[in-house]
């Protein structure tokens, strides 16, 4: 039996704009940070009733705000962490203003956001009438700044284009040093560990694709399906400590990922013969979706190898539960191979407990 993967490949990169001026002022409130600030739209004008994001990178959690008739917005009970910055502009483009954005318990951040000089650095327009010398320079800095950031997005992408070529044709060896080229240009983003994770795992090097994924999950630790990812290649290396933690902890992070979390770590109890361990994961799967075939398949051949001999008959004694889970596998799948070895081990147990 297998462990079941969660990821799909990644294969693009995209530009990130900069913020303007960001300035730290102090808070009252020691426990919580600030977010305020200006937002100057399109129309290089200040921009009423703007949606103004911040999610959270370090953890889940989203902040909204919506500036005022002067375009400016507040919020001085924000939960201190790593954030990125989004507004929607007067188009209703999402534009992504920054990202690693740091909030310290006891100072406000106060942002001054020109959308107008952002659109024309990202799209290398010319610069908006009537900037200040401050937006000049701001948007001559921001101009250059992502020139460079496009550059390098464009080499990232070529090497990811070039990875999943040799990914998919099972050159494994190849696909890796594409990655690892990658990963020497930039550090930044989780994608790139993410894949070169799943490489190191095709072509079965297991430590390397653990190493992979923590670098991955440092970048992005609210991700369950890298820990997921990372539960299967410790299980492969023989960590099942190690991999059935990931899962425990990929199941608490997404309780939407629970299923594929207690599955997995169900698999490697089982592989490693801890049958009770198995069988018990594979319980708390059918809670969950009473109607998976193979979570009451591998709950049966879980009991199955925990029954008993009657010393006197020389009969097999199968645990509570190994019949109902086999008459399970039959009635949900009737034609399914695994359908065919639960009637084998009806017979075998006599058709009764």
């Amino acid at each position: 039996m297998t462990i079941m993967k969660y990821l799909q490949r990644f294969s693009l990169i995209t530009g990130v704009a900069l913020l303007g001026a960001l300035m730290t002022l102090p808070l009252a409130a020691q426990q919580f940070a600030g977010f305020k600030g200006t937002i100057i739209g399109l129309n290089n004008k200040p921009f009423p009733n703007a949606k103004v994001t911040f999610t959270r990178a370090d953890a889940k959690g989203t902040i909204k705000l919506t500036t005022d008739k002067k375009g400016q917005f507040e919020d001085d009970r924000v939960p201190a962490g790593t954030y990125s910055m989004s507004v929607v502009a007067e188009t209703g483009q999402d534009i992504k203003v920054q990202d690693d954005i740091k909030a310290v318990a006891g100072k406000m951040l106060n942002a001054h956001v020109n959308l107008a000089v952002i659109a024309a650095a990202i799209n290398g327009g010319p610069p908006p009438k009537g900037m200040s010398t401050e937006e000049a320079a701001a948007f001559a800095a921001r101009k250059k700044e992502a020139e460079a950031k496009n550059a390098k997005m464009g080499q990232l992408n070529t090497l990811l284009a070039q990875n999943k070529q040799f990914y998919e044709a099972k050159q494994y060896d190849q696909a890796i040093a594409v990655m690892q080229k990658a990963v020497a240009i930039d550090q930044k983003h989780d994608i790139l560990f993410a894949n070169l994770a799943e490489d190191y795992a095709a072509a079965k090097q297991y430590k390397e694709a653990a190493g992979a994924y923590q670098k991955a999950i440092a970048l992005k630790p609210t991700d369950a399906g890298y820990q997921i990812n990372l539960g299967s290649v410790l299980a492969e290396s023989g960590d099942t400590a190690g991999a059935n933690a990931a899962f425990n902890k990929a199941a608490q992070m997404d309780p939407t990922q629970a299923k594929l979390a207690i599955y997995n770590e169900g698999v490697v109890l089982m592989n490693k013969n801890n049958l009770e361990g198995a069988a018990a994961a594979f319980t708390k799967v059918l809670s969950m979706d009473p109607s998976d075939v193979n979570a009451w398949y591998y709950k049966g051949m879980s009991l199955l190898g925990q029954a008993k001999t009657d010393p006197k008959t020389n009969k097999m004694i199968p645990l509570p539960g190994t019949k109902e889970a086999m008459q399970k596998v039959i009635s949900l799948a009737p034609s399914s191979q695994q359908a065919a070895t639960a009637k084998a081990v009806l017979q075998q147990i006599g058709g009764g407990e």
